[in-house]
């Protein structure tokens, strides 16, 4: 396909370029996956990993760098402006092919992104890889979150972790501590990458006794399913996303003003982060103690 004169493409770019010409994240993810897809110069070893990969996979990537492709090779380096070879040898259980590419699997890319872009990063993209392991799909996965998530999760995700993820875990060269620390705290159960880096930050404040996706009910009547729930002092954690309000308009957020009142009038004492709040730790500890100081009590150690 010869996009420089395919309607549809032309279309997509101009719908996502602002007057200023600046691409929306959306616009540059794509055009960085069709850069690695499209690369013509991989060697018949070179293996597709880390960021590169993760652009393949669909991963959440949160502003990472863009340009650089990233391979491994177990005999040969290599950098240019394009492509950036790595001495290092994949497991072949941990890789897949794509067409003619060969690349991490979607578990080894998750934990090779801990060396590129952090543990938060890589938590990230470990629960969309445990989320489509326990549902399918990530259209199963919404279905889910619309109507209710089945009982037995909890228990296909510990199956899935131990099955799918430990065995990569344990073939990893370096850095089995830190990964095994990750698999032990992750969840199907985060619906955004807010909400994903939200519980990270969580398990680093260690605070014990914080659930996720909690259905409340005053008596037999549903109010409402919340993002994050600390029953022993009812508070309740919501992750804001503005983007579900340009979605959904503002019959959601009236809905969602009768549902904090309720769940207000029910007892609940809630706290509000916004995207920049629930993903920087200490934004998060900052809003999070300064309006539910009780919280402090529920560290564990």
């Amino acid at each position: 396909m010869d996009l420089i004169t395919d309607e549809a493409w032309i279309k997509t770019v101009g719908e996502q370029t602002d007057a200023t010409g600046r691409k929306s994240f959306a616009l540059l993810d794509t055009i960085e996956k069709l850069r690695v897809a499209s690369y013509p110069l991989y060697r018949s070893d070179d293996v597709v990993c880390g960021i590169s990969a993760a652009y393949i996979h669909d991963l959440p990537l949160y502003r990472p760098p863009r340009g650089l492709i990233h391979v491994a090779n177990p005999s040969r380096r290599w950098k240019s402006s394009d492509l950036s070879r790595t001495t290092r040898s994949i497991p072949q259980e941990d890789t897949v092919r794509i067409g003619k590419m060969m690349l991490t699997s979607p578990v080894r890319t998750a934990l090779d992104l801990i060396g590129h872009l952090g543990e938060s990063a890589a938590f990230a993209a470990l629960e969309k890889v445990l989320r489509r392991a326990v549902f399918g799909t990530d259209l199963r996965a919404d279905d889910a979150a619309r109507f209710g998530y089945p009982k037995n999760t909890g228990q296909l995700a510990r199956t899935c972790i131990e099955e799918d993820f430990a065995p990569v875990v344990g073939r990893l060269s370096k850095g089995h501590r830190r990964a095994e620390r990750l698999l032990a705290s992750i969840s199907p159960l985060s619906e955004s990458y807010a909400e994903s880096l939200c519980s990270y930050n969580l398990s680093i404040l260690t605070i014990a006794g914080v659930e996720q996706q909690v259905d409340v009910f005053d008596g037999h009547r549903h109010i409402a399913r919340v993002d994050f729930m600390h029953r022993a002092s009812k508070t309740i954690i919501f992750v804001d996303g503005v983007s579900k309000y340009v979605d959904s308009g503002f019959s959601l957020m009236r809905k969602e003003s009768a549902q904090y009142n309720r769940l207000i009038a029910t007892g609940y004492r809630i706290v509000r982060l916004s995207f920049a709040e629930a993903v920087d730790v200490e934004s998060l500890a900052t809003k999070l103690y300064g309006q539910a100081p009780w919280l402090r009590g529920a560290e564990c150690f």
